[in-house]
This record gives structure tokens, sequence and C-alpha cells, in this order.
């Protein structure tokens, strides 16, 4: 069998501050030309991670793992909200690639954003009604995809009690007014914010998302100089 991931920075611990960009791919080329060309832009290495899913050999060509809660936990320093963090795990199930940029400077932000959002990268609102829309065919939606982003058995199942995780531990908030239908956009709160600080900013931040109309109003990039 092929292997399952294995993260680029593995000792990188997250994001440092700033804002975060993030973008998947379907092949390991186009994410790999990617992170060259973040390189070549001048962005640290350090800030650059490339986490592969889940690789079939030749003999198992098109499977894809059966491991939905290992990927889970496996973006845990990646900082994603959990549902954002569940659609990514179900990608790398799948086979895809996710590259995140941390710390990213308005000096480098539309590079970045540019590089990231070039041919292909993937619309991952698009892709996740996909797969939602294929569990419920196939009957699957008890323990599939489809309850694990939207709530449910499924996303209980697969989410992380953040009690399991040092207080601490930050959690990124996407950032819905920037980023496009192919990246996506996340800030990171300051440093001096507490838990519960946090929770109503995640709590507003999903307010927001949903009054925008759903998965696929994605809202165009602009940066706020």
């Amino acid at each position: 069998m092929g292997s399952i991931y294995n993260d680029t920075n593995p000792a990188y611990s997250g994001p440092t501050g700033g804002s975060s960009l993030a973008a998947f791919f379907d092949n390991r080329s186009d994410a790999e030309s990617a992170v060259s060309r973040l390189e070549d832009a001048g962005v640290p290495v350090a800030r650059i991670r490339l986490m592969p899913g889940y690789e079939a050999d030749g003999k198992n060509a098109g499977a894809m793992s059966d491991d939905r809660s290992g990927f889970f936990d496996a973006l845990a320093d990646f900082f994603f909200p959990d549902e954002d963090r569940a659609v990514y795990a179900e990608g790398l199930r799948r086979g895809g690639f996710l590259v995140q940029v941390n710390d990213v400077d308005d000096a480098l932000y539309e590079t970045v954003h540019d590089i990231l959002d070039d041919e292909g990268s993937i619309d991952m609102d698009e892709r996740a009604d996909l797969w939602s829309l294929e569990d419920r065919q196939q009957g699957a939606s008890n323990t599939g995809f489809a309850e694990s982003a939207h709530g449910g058995k499924a996303s209980e199942d697969l989410a992380v009690s953040e009690s399991a995780f040092d207080d601490a531990r930050p959690v990124a908030m996407r950032d819905t007014a920037h980023g496009s239908a192919k990246v996506r956009a996340y800030t990171l709160p300051d440093p001096g914010t507490t838990s519960s600080d946090k929770t109503n900013r995640q709590s507003q931040g999903q307010s927001q998302t949903q009054s925008q109309g759903g998965s696929h109003q994605s809202q165009g990039f602009r940066r706020d100089h």
C-alpha cells in the first residue's frame, strides 16, 4: 500500500502570528510546484508547509484511505477550526495535498495568494459539497464525511476536544474578508486572548460565514493595507 502522510515540516510548531493562507491540490506535482514558486518568491522555507495525503501505490490506484480520524489528528498543529480541519482531512484521505503558508506579512501577501490561487488548486467549498453528496448517495452519511463537515455523530467522532490540548493552544479563525474561492485565509487570536475570548470570536466568525449565504458565496480576494 502507499504512504499515508508525511508532513514536510514536522518540527514546525505552527503559525507564529499574522495571517495564514492555505490551498488544496489534487496532485503532488501541482502542490510541489506551488511550494517551489513560494520559495523562489522569497517566502521563508520555515513558513511553508506541505501535507501530503494518502498515496495509493500502482496496484491500488484510485483507492482512498479508510483513515478519517488519523488525518484529522495529523492536522492538529495546523490550528484550523474543526470544521475546516475536517474538510482538509477528508481531502487528504482522498489523496490530495495541503499547502499552508504561515505568518504572511503585507509585503508578500498578494504574491503568496496569487501563487496558491493559480492553476492546480481547488475550490474546497465546492469539493466538500461534492463529497457530502457522494457519501449520502452511498448511504454512508452516518459514518462518513457528510456529517463530519456539517455536525452530527461523525463530527463528534472526528473532533478532538479542546481539553485534550494545553489551554494555550491557539485556534486560528477563518478570515472571510480575505482569501478567495481556492485560497482560505486565517488569522490567529492576539497572544493575550483568553479561551473564552477565542470561543466568542469563533462563534461570531461562524455566524458571519453562515450569514453570507452558504459555501458557494466566497468573497473575492482583497488585502487591506
